[in-house]
């Protein structure tokens, strides 16, 4: 019998159900996150309101074993708004019924319809391209699985039912947090009732990653959200592909040598930084950074001269000040090369030891 096509529908041939579920095309209800799907003798369809909830599904089936290939596919997607399918196959017959979009396999004489219960309404239902949405709506908000937009000429309210979230979504979403909980250099990692939430984190990033090989901002959020946890060397290589993708961004530099001043490996720290200060010369903040590295290095002299020039540019900061304290106090001997960051960091107070020491080698 036919059945209903309502905006973004897939449908499926039964007989490739048959192959591919093991309780055949009566399991299709079972695993449709879709109420708008029902089946005929011959056909199954599972309509969604959502492009991106449709291509989820599709995606779905095709894990399942079902092909969407030209040529003979098992099942097609067929768009309410303008009566097309994709990929076109010779097996499916679409008409008009009562204002209704009705599919049916070819050479099916039944004329019963199998829709929804409710009556229908093609007008309480508008349809927007992507072009059109981008051009005439404007986002409001999302509650649960509804985005709410308004018309930008006319102020009405359009409703849009999505389960699906898009990897965008997802990132701006995860990225939220991940930043939120930013592991600064020479801080230890995120507490640990934080740890959980890392790891979902992690773990949706990750798929986002996968899913955009070429994304170098998903690549950094990963590498901070490593960090975070103190996984240091998943950071790295996260933020060394992040690196790969955008050579251009110090930012990601930044990242990348805080997390090998953890690791002690100052010589990569000096290394980054120096290509970070090569992007942004007058970059306070980078110098800063540099300097540490250099001075972390052994490289005194240097970290002395990086840090006189970002102080030059600006004289109040006083981050910068606190770390031309240590670089001098290191430089006349007043205090011991410190042999981390952490060490860095932590209050001088000379020992009697110390200045005994001191004494000896004057």
């Amino acid at each position: 019998m036919p059945v209903q096509i309502q905006c973004a529908a897939v449908v499926i041939r039964n007989d490739a159900l048959d192959r591919c579920l093991a309780g055949g095309a009566e399991e299709f209800g079972e695993i449709v996150p879709s109420s708008l799907a029902y089946s005929d003798g011959v056909l199954s369809q599972a309509s969604f309101m959502s492009q991106v909830d449709a291509e989820q599904f599709s995606k779905s089936l095709e894990l399942r074993g079902l092909s969407r290939r030209s040529g003979e596919p098992d099942f097609v997607m067929v768009h309410e708004k303008d009566q097309s399918i994709e990929p076109q196959c010779d097996w499916l017959v679409l008409f008009e019924f009562e204002r209704r979009l009705i599919a049916t396999m070819v050479g099916n004489e039944s004329r019963k319809v199998i829709a929804p219960a409710s009556e229908h309404d093609p007008d309480s239902m508008k349809h927007f391209t992507q072009e059109e949405v981008e051009k005439y709506l404007e986002f409001v908000e999302r509650k649960g699985s509804i985005d709410t937009y308004r018309h930008k000429e006319t102020g009405e309210l359009v409703y849009h039912a999505r389960h699906t979230e898009t990897d965008e979504e997802i990132y701006n979403r995860v990225s939220g947090f991940v930043w939120k909980h930013h592991r600064v250099p020479g801080a230890g990692p995120v507490a640990e009732q934080l740890n959980e939430a890392f790891v979902k984190a992690i773990d949706e990033l990750q798929g986002v990653a996968a899913r955009n090989p070429e994304s170098a901002k998903a690549a950094t959020t990963l590498g901070a959200a490593w960090f975070a946890i103190d996984r240091a060397d998943r950071a790295r290589d996260s933020l060394e592909r992040a690196h790969e993708l955008n050579p251009q961004n110090s930012g990601i530099l930044k990242e990348l040598g805080s997390v090998v001043l953890s690791q002690n490996d100052f010589q990569s720290a000096v290394k980054f930084g120096q290509m970070a200060v090569a992007l942004e010369p007058d970059n306070i903040d980078l110098l800063g950074n540099l300097a540490v590295g250099q001075l972390l290095a052994g490289e005194q002299s240097k970290a002395l001269q990086t840090i006189e020039h970002a102080l030059q540019l600006n004289s109040t900061d006083e981050v910068n000040q606190n770390v031309a304290r240590i670089i001098n106090d290191v430089v006349h001997n007043n205090r011991p090369l410190p042999e981390s960051l952490i060490e860095m960091m932590k209050p001088w107070k000379p020992t009697t030891l110390w200045g005994r020491f001191r004494k000896r080698f004057k």
